[in-house]
């Protein structure tokens, strides 16, 4: 199984991954997300790699220059790592072992979700990561792989194929700086709480997380408003949701009614989507935040200037002829349209 194994690797590196590795059925023991057997019953290994994001557009990305690049670079890392998932699968069949590519991303366990806007995947990559000796996990929650901080794409294969399996990383790469829990809008990432999981016998530590609901709101790209009303993600929508967890429900209901998210609502019901974002064109691509994976990106002193630039570059607003721009935050009070702060209960 060795020249299959290193078959697989090469193959996976040679179309764009920068590091890719093998975890068995051993060093995936732990939360159900991390059992490949939901997808594909007699899975026994998991080919995991990733792919690089770049760093040189997040400047432009932070400061609300532009969110296109960012869209292409999404939709494209995203297709590469079907063609990559593809590659693997064919190769597996044909060498006689049954194997399945989970999607990148999209696609979560429907009889699994939990209250507060928990989601569970089909098959959780970061864990495939982790197991393999992809990468580490950082404080945001997010794999950090080595040279490439947080800034990664994750892909996975399952297979029958007994695979000689890598070692978990040893060593840490996350810092402890925090900054990922400052540049978050709506607080989901936290700076002090931790929680940990615990994957093949081995602890991961990183933050507690917020409600789901938080997260859910900004990646969606419905409100990205941050607390201090400040700065904002790119996502358009002026509401203020504070710290009380009863009024996320509210936001979520408040903003998909809101006629000013009817251009988003598409992206967000998007028949394509529901079957992953492999599905999703090139224009239905429309990041708004990713902020904890972007800020680390690069050493200490990189996080921090992206950071200084997020929280300078004011509030996108998106105007009727659906061009967004960037405005001071006091130009922006009067346009507040809703505040959550104290509609909990």
């Amino acid at each position: 199984m060795k020249n299959l194994k290193d078959d697989l690797i090469n193959m996976a590196l040679a179309m764009g991954a920068i590091r890719a590795g093998v975890a068995d059925l051993a060093a995936l023991q732990g939360p159900p997300s991390a059992d490949p057997a939901y997808l594909l019953p007699g899975a026994r290994s998991v080919v995991a790699f990733a792919l690089p994001l770049g760093r040189d557009w997040i400047p432009d990305y932070f400061s609300k220059k532009t969110r296109r690049v960012f869209a292409d670079v999404m939709y494209d890392t995203y297709q590469s790592i079907g063609a990559i998932g593809g590659r693997l699968k064919d190769m597996l069949e044909s060498a006689g072992f049954p194997a399945a590519a989970p999607q990148p991303n999209g696609v979560y366990r429907r009889e699994a979700s939990k209250p507060g806007g928990f989601m569970v995947p089909d098959f959780s990559l970061r864990y495939a990561a982790l197991a393999s000796g992809v990468g580490t996990l950082g404080w945001s929650g997010n794999v950090m792989v080595e040279g490439h901080w947080s800034a990664v794409f994750l892909g996975a294969v399952l297979t029958e194929a007994d695979l000689p399996p890598d070692a978990p990383l040893e060593s840490n790469l996350c810092d402890g700086c925090r900054i990922c829990s400052r540049v978050c809008p709506l607080g989901f990432v936290q700076a002090k709480a931790s929680d940990s999981v615990t994957l093949g016998g081995r602890e991961y530590v990183c933050n507690a997380k917020g409600n789901h609901m938080r997260c859910g709101l900004v990646c969606a790209g419905l409100v990205g408003l941050s607390r201090d009303r400040a700065w904002s993600t790119w996502a358009t929508l002026r509401y203020r949701v504070g710290e009380d967890d009863r009024a996320l429900g509210l936001a979520f209901n408040r903003a998909l009614s809101d006629p000013a998210s009817e251009y988003i609502r598409g992206h967000i019901f998007s028949d394509n989507l529901r079957h992953g974002v492999l599905a999703r064109g090139r224009e239905e691509t429309q990041p708004t935040c990713c902020n904890c994976a972007l800020v680390c990106s690069g050493p200490r002193e990189h996080r921090q200037a992206l950071m200084e630039r997020l929280h300078a570059s004011g509030i996108v607003v998106r105007r009727e002829d659906g061009t967004e721009l960037a405005v001071r935050p006091e130009h922006l009070d009067p346009l507040i349209t809703f505040d959550t702060e104290n509609e909990g209960g």
